[in-house]
């Protein structure tokens, strides 16, 4: 798991890093954990395999120390870690601790050149860059956990915990993920039979060729009529440009000049109170010399005018095409020496952008800030002359939001923002302007079962406004939110952030378990199945093996959930205890195999898109 450090903290931690170990050279140390750029303080896995470190090495009487390797993209590169390595065997390490997967293929390169040293690798196995092949290899010992135990724990706790509309969030494809897929299945069915209780659960797998999920939304634009508002509002007229519209006393109001005319460049806004008896000074601008500025609605109508003048200086155009060539989507004029910036129109459905195609007017050579950004700016020169950008558009890897933009009752004319969208794109969205009598108040949206979408407008009470898209995965755990799922489980996948930024968006409880080593927890999250590195490492260390794997277990100790009510403590004790003993016989499920054959309760159903639903219905006689 990588963890996200800043980069004035990096660079400040490389420097207090090395001139520690400066200083240390002449120490030795038998004990070095490398952290994966994290703090040992993180409250995860870092902070955990340290426990295991300390703890042993003070039982034992051996000295120890951790690195803080920097990172480079908010990545830790097999060559820092390698660099790493290096300086703890130069220090004297035996024994060389790394937590997760980080380090898989830096331990594969470092094994063969330092002997005599003992790796211990967690959460992850060595192998080349650019194999997924596992090795096994004479001087590391690998720790892993048991998935399919921590999925039980998981499952067995929902129901336990009052859940009878459960959630599974994860990918078949990804081992990890369908084992504790397969385990969260076993362990509701074991509680639903304990409690003789019917419950249901919500299998989304993700990753499946069978994907069927509508992403589609709509955003709509509405108005009021102004006597039913109760304010006095004012009528605003942008002549040559935006931000035409009804408003109360005291809003904001952006104003942007449209482009100007071939052969003129923006000059000044000239402005006028159209309210009877209010000077025009109360039209209150901040600023007259800029093509943006701002407007703060005050006791009147008013009318605000682009005014341009002639260039000093030929101007050429940038003319934005349509997607399929036929037609200008925008069109501007600019000085040789100057900047503009430049859009692209939204994407067709299922389409996304992939880069620009760009012909010069007289031929030279186009200087454009990224060729390959949707939204960038171009510079123009007299070598190169005027400018034509057609936008490339192919076929997206990953499921397209398809989002309508409509006009409300009220409105005049058509809305924009409409197109095809991927996660965390950047929309911008405009509502039209009010009809006479009426006034914009507010953005709304809802996806094709008519729930919120989930979005987060920048301000949902502004005509003019923008929202990212949110993740496609979130929007699949807001869809089993909005079908009656209480509590969903985001067993071993890397989207794990998605669950949980979804339980944020309802104003009534919902709550989701983790598999992931946080010990403070996540907001909303009911509990999280705990994978201990702490306990894996002092074992490992207590009793190493070279070529040999450990794995955590309920047996061990090295899995527990983080949180368990004491309403049903001792049956999740004993629960615990059953699973440790092998008392309770599970089966495991091989990855892109359906998980259903996991099952052994009763009443199965499949429901909807990829959601497959298990019913498990036991009556006690």
């Amino acid at each position: 798991m990588k963890r996200i450090v800043c980069a004035l903290m990096c660079v400040a931690l490389l420097a207090v890093s090395f001139a520690g170990c400066a200083k240390a050279k002449t120490q030795h140390y038998d004990v070095v954990l490398i952290t994966d750029g994290g703090l040992v303080t993180d409250g995860a896995y870092n902070e955990s395999a340290w426990s295991g470190v300390k703890e042993y090495c003070e039982e034992q009487g051996l000295a120890y120390r951790y690195y803080q390797p920097p990172l480079e993209d908010d990545v830790l590169t097999t060559e820092t870690a390698l660099r790493y390595i290096e300086l703890a065997v130069k220090n004297g390490a035996a024994m060389i601790v790394l937590p997760t997967d980080a380090f898989e293929v830096a331990v594969y390169e470092a094994s063969p050149l330092y002997p005599e040293a003992q790796f211990i690798l967690v959460d992850g196995m060595p192998h080349p860059e650019g194999s997924d092949i596992d090795a096994f290899l004479g001087n590391v010992m690998t720790i892993d956990f048991n998935s399919l135990e921590s999925g039980f724990l998981a499952g067995y706790s929902a129901v336990m915990a009052g859940n009878t509309n459960l959630g599974y969030f994860g990918s078949v494809q990804s081992e990890p993920s369908s084992r504790y897929g397969a385990g969260f299945v076993q362990g509701a069915g074991y509680a639903a039979d304990e409690l003789g209780i019917p419950v249901k659960l919500s299998y989304a797998d993700y990753d499946s060729p069978y994907l069927d999920f509508d992403y589609s939304f709509t955003l709509t634009a509405n108005y009021e009529k102004i006597e039913d508002i109760g304010e006095k509002c004012f009528v605003v007229n942008v002549v040559n440009g935006t931000g035409t519209g009804t408003y109360t006393e005291g809003s904001n109001v952006a104003i942007t000049a449209a482009p100007a005319p071939e052969g003129q460049i923006f000059d000044h806004w000239d402005y006028q109170s159209d309210t009877d008896g209010v000077k025009d000074k109360k039209v209150n601008l901040s600023e007259t010399k800029k093509p943006e500025t701002n407007l703060l609605v005050e006791k009147c109508d008013c009318t605000i005018t682009a005014v341009y003048t002639d260039a000093p200086s030929t101007t050429y155009p940038v003319i934005v095409k349509t997607a399929d060539g036929s037609a200008d989507f925008s069109a501007q004029y600019i000085m040789a020496g100057e900047s503009c910036n430049v859009k692209a129109p939204a994407a067709e459905s299922g389409y996304v952008f992939d880069r620009w195609d760009i012909q010069t007017e007289n031929g030279g050579e186009v200087d454009i800030d990224d060729a390959f950004a949707k939204d960038t700016w171009v510079h123009i020169s007299d070598e190169a002359g005027g400018l034509t950008l057609t936008p490339i558009f192919v076929e997206s890897a990953e499921p397209t939001f398809d989002v309508a933009v409509v006009t409300g009752e009220g409105g005049n004319g058509e809305s924009a923002g409409t197109g095809s969208y991927i996660t965390d794109d950047t929309v911008e969205v405009s509502a039209a302007p009010p009809l006479a009598g009426y006034i914009f108040t507010h953005w709304s949206n809802a996806d094709a079962d008519g729930y919120n979408a989930g979005i987060s407008m920048e301000n949902e009470y502004s005509a003019n406004t923008s929202y990212q898209m949110v993740n496609r995965y979130q929007a699949v755990v807001e869809k089993m939110y909005d079908n009656g799922v209480s509590i969903v489980f985001a067993g071993g996948n890397e989207d794990i952030g998605a669950v949980s930024e979804a339980t944020k968006i309802y104003n009534y409880p919902k709550y989701a378990i983790g598999s992931e080593n946080w010990q403070n927890g996540w907001e909303n999250y009911y509990s999280v199945v705990i994978k201990d590195y702490g306990s894996a490492v002092k074992a490992c260390l207590s009793n190493y093996q070279g070529g040999f794997n450990y794995t955590g277990t309920c047996a061990n100790n090295g899995i527990y959930m983080s949180f368990v009510d004491k309403k049903y403590q001792a049956q999740y004790d004993a629960v615990y205890q059953a699973l440790a003993n092998n008392q309770i016989v599970m089966t495991n499920v091989a990855p892109g195999a359906d998980v259903r054959l996991a099952n052994n309760s009763k009443c199965l159903s499949l429901e909807y898109w990829i959601v497959i639903t298990y019913e498990f219905d036991i009556n006690v006689e």
